[in-house]
């Protein structure tokens, strides 16, 4: 097993209790009682694209300043890569992107097609949990230029995933193996905003495996494409946010010369 899918297992299972060999005397160990093995947890991921650290504040994401209280904060984590793509890579692998050779959004060393011309989809977060009984669901943004023909990668059990859904209106999401198109923001008494889907099909995935799997373990990873350009805001909320500015930021110098794309 590779030191990465021991660090996949380690952090989605938590602690596993051990076996404590004390050594009364040289000749006659004595095995003391083991603790019992902590239940492994539900997991529920979700990452959002381009989200300024700034905006985590009461005033703006309250339910989230309520979570950040309730658990931890990183203070001092560090990205395998800035770019989207290969950061994703690494989230689903565990690997860096010298490892699963995606070094960028798009290309032939970039996207969803060098993830999977280089096998990384057959050793994921979701095939490890998957080998130990969990259910597992992906949904929103999975890889820059994923697209519809491409097959379920292996370990999802669960698949609602978009191909280009920043605009957030007038996208298609693959849901399991049928393509279902959503339409814009007029569309009579249906709520096509793309990341108000995300939250009620986690909503519904989440309530099932309550109601109808109540012992079957379960992963969910929700990636939205909110907020990087070019999203737009849901039709129910205002033009502006008091207190906040729509200023572009000035110019970022990147590191291959150009924005990153997709």
């Amino acid at each position: 097993m590779s030191r990465a899918r021991h660090l996949r297992l380690f952090v989605a299972t938590a602690a596993i209790a051990t076996m404590v060999m004390v050594l009364l005397a040289p000749s006659s160990p004595r095995v003391v009682e083991a603790q019992a093995a902590p239940s492994r947890p539900n997991i529920v991921f979700v990452l959002t694209d381009d989200l300024a650290w700034n905006l985590v504040t009461q005033r703006f994401m309250p339910h989230l300043v309520a979570l950040e209280r309730k658990g931890a904060t990183f203070t001092d984590y560090f990205v395998s890569d800035s770019l989207c793509c290969p950061s994703r890579a690494s989230i689903f692998t565990g690997r860096l992107p010298h490892d699963t050779h995606v070094y960028d959004n798009t290309g032939p060393n970039g996207g969803d097609k060098a993830f999977n011309a280089h096998g990384d989809q057959y050793s994921t977060i979701a095939t490890d949990l998957s080998a130990i009984g969990y259910r597992t669901a992906m949904m929103g943004k999975y890889l820059n230029r994923y697209h519809m023909a491409t097959p379920t990668p292996p370990g999802w059990t669960n698949w609602d995933v978009a191909d280009w859904g920043y605009p957030e209106f007038n996208y298609t999401l693959k849901q399991d193996n049928k393509v279902v198109h959503y339409g814009g923001p007029n569309e009579k008494g249906k709520d096509n905003y793309l990341t108000d889907v995300l939250s009620r099909l986690g909503d519904q995935f989440v309530s099932n495996m309550a109601s109808r799997r109540p012992s079957q373990l379960f992963f969910l990873e929700i990636a939205t494409f909110a907020p990087t350009p070019p999203t737009r805001r849901p039709p129910s909320t205002p033009s502006s946010t008091p207190g906040s500015s729509t200023r572009r930021p000035p110019p970022t110098a990147w590191p291959t010369r150009r924005p990153p794309s997709g």
